[in-house]
């Protein structure tokens, strides 16, 4: 069975007055070690650490890590301090005990390193270097102007090994003793460890790769510091070396839906909102758990809040149908999803007041649809001719669209919300086209075909801009009853005018009312019925 072994070392004490003293390596030691051996985050088997060790327990110490290993077990070799070159350019790392003119006897060289990699048996090496060359240790840098430390060259040798340096030219790693933002760490390994801790799930898997982490690391050194440039160096890999392989839900970045998912999410319609369950619960049970979480999070919001008992049961299904484990170690649970569902259909003492708001929607758009059809009979009377009807039925027409949007709306406001300009344009042009037709072919069936066109033209504009479902027996409903009522409306109209000899404007006025209010009565009852059923 493989391993996973760390070996950390940071130095911050130098007996050589030449060599600057270092703040941040210990922070960067100690922190870079504890996210490697938490069992939460990357859960190594062993992670040993060095700090301000002399030169021959730290050889004896890296000569003993690499030595014995098996070849898929993960080695990671982690060193915080000065990098010193000599007179021929080679890298020695320096420890407590480094003397500057004895450096093959008293430093670490970079040939004793990759000779030890060379000859491990680990196929699965990450060498990482948080140093560079001390040639401005004056002011305690670890980095000297205009010099390379060569690190690729140092180190490229071997087979199945990645090597991440903090630099590899002329930048700082630390500025002084500063510490640069709101961080003890030098910014390489600072932000190693909060890619760790999950910053660096760059494609959302759950997972944080070496190559992931380098990735996140590099840009977020780059936008700190510009004079710094992270390096990356890899030889002979072979697939994807990972150093966290679980992450809990809660902790990975979400993934934004895509934006047809997010759309479908609030359609008005509760038959598509129930598609896009099924889409949000195939992202919940996927890879992607950047998505997983996004797609969680709606179905959480959709269990709880949609308006349709039929959408938001099969999003608590959903969301309790996937265990824990299913879900890449979520531990959150979703009873309060449930609760939430249970609380909508369990019986309560406010039944009574739920039957009787569809009574009281119906009563509004009727009254809405009988005050649209009076001020299109007064309208009618004063213009006359087809302008007249014109004007009559689009005004007439409008505010009866208005009131059944706002009486939808008070029933359902999350499938209804932003109907009130389609409702009102639908109906306003229905009803000057209905107007204009039956004044053409005037008589009640000239009217009723006027009405039918009408009916057909708005219901035509909302199904287009979805704002009601389609369904064969409620369109004939509503088109069949619409050319009833004009037709009705019309022929009391006239009735009144040459029978009792009533007044024009008061005949048209309670001819439309009552014809309208027919139409009216159905428009209402079929939609309302759409939205019980959607509540199912």
């Amino acid at each position: 069975m493989s391993g996973k072994f760390a070996l950390i070392i940071g130095n911050t004490e130098y007996t050589d007055p030449g060599l600057a003293q270092l703040s941040a390596p210990g922070k960067d030691a100690e922190d870079f070690a504890r996210v490697l051996k938490d069992q939460e985050i990357c859960a190594f088997d062993e992670v040993n650490i060095l700090l301000n060790q002399p030169e021959h327990i730290v050889r004896g110490t890296i000569d003993e890590f690499f030595d014995q290993k098996k070849p898929d077990d993960l080695l990671v070799l982690y060193f915080s301090g000065h990098g010193v070159r000599d007179e021929l350019g080679a890298l020695y790392l320096a420890v407590k005990d480094t003397n500057r003119f004895r450096l093959r006897s008293t430093a670490l060289k970079s040939d004793f390193i990759r000779e030890a990699m060379d000859q491990s048996r680990s196929k699965r090496q990450v060498l990482i270097l948080d140093c560079c060359n001390s040639g401005a240790f004056a002011q305690g840098t670890k980095a000297a102007t205009g010099v390379s430390i060569g690190t690729a060259s140092a180190f490229e040798a071997g087979y199945g090994r990645i090597i991440l340096t903090a630099s590899d030219s002329t930048q700082f790693a630390w500025e002084g003793d500063q510490v640069i933002g709101e961080t003890d760490n030098s910014l390489f390994t600072h932000f190693l460890v909060e890619g760790l801790k999950g910053e660096a799930d760059l494609d959302g898997d759950g997972s944080i790769t070496v190559d992931e982490l380098y990735d996140y690391a590099y840009e977020k050194v780059k936008l700190a510091t510009p004079k710094q440039s992270p390096s990356k160096f890899s030889s002979k890999q072979q697939g994807e070396i990972v150093l966290r392989p679980s992450m809990r839900l809660e902790e990975i970045r979400s993934v934004p839906l895509p934006a047809p998912l997010l759309e479908s999410i609030e359609n008005p319609f509760a038959d598509v909102r129930l598609g896009a369950v099924q889409q949000l619960t195939k992202l919940l049970k996927g890879k992607n758990l950047g998505l997983a979480r996004s797609a969680r999070e709606a179905l959480e919001g959709i269990a709880e809040k949609d308006a349709s008992r039929q959408v938001s049961t099969a999003a608590a299904e959903a969301l309790g149908a996937v265990s824990p484990a299913g879900q890449h170690g979520i531990q959150r649970g979703v009873e309060e999803v449930h609760d939430s569902t249970a609380t909508k259909e369990a019986p309560s003492n406010l039944d009574a007041d739920a039957l009787t708001l569809p009574i009281r929607g119906q009563a509004l758009i009727t009254l809405g649809w009988a005050i649209g059809g009076t001020i299109s009979g007064v309208i009618y009377n004063t213009f006359g001719g087809e302008l007249g009807g014109a004007l009559g039925g689009s005004i007439g027409g409008a505010i009866g669209g208005i009131v059944t949007a706002f009486a939808l709306r008070n029933e359902n406001p999350r499938s209804y919300s932003g109907t009130l300009f389609w409702f009102t344009l639908a109906w306003a042009i229905g009803g000057a086209v209905g107007w204009m037709i039956g004044e053409a072919l005037t008589e009640a069936i000239g009217m009723g075909i006027g009405f039918t066109i009408g009916a057909i033209i708005s219901l035509g504009i909302l199904l287009t801009n979805r704002y009601i479902s389609f369904n064969w027996t409620r369109m004939i409903w509503i088109v069949l009853t619409w050319a009833i009522g004009g037709a009705i409306g019309w022929s009391i109209a006239r009735g009144m005018i040459y029978e009792a000899s009533i007044e024009y404007q008061t005949s048209w006025a309670v001819g439309m009312a009552i014809g309208w209010s027919i139409g009216g009565s159905v428009i209402g009852w079929q939609l309302l019925k759409d939205i019980e059923e959607q509540k199912k």
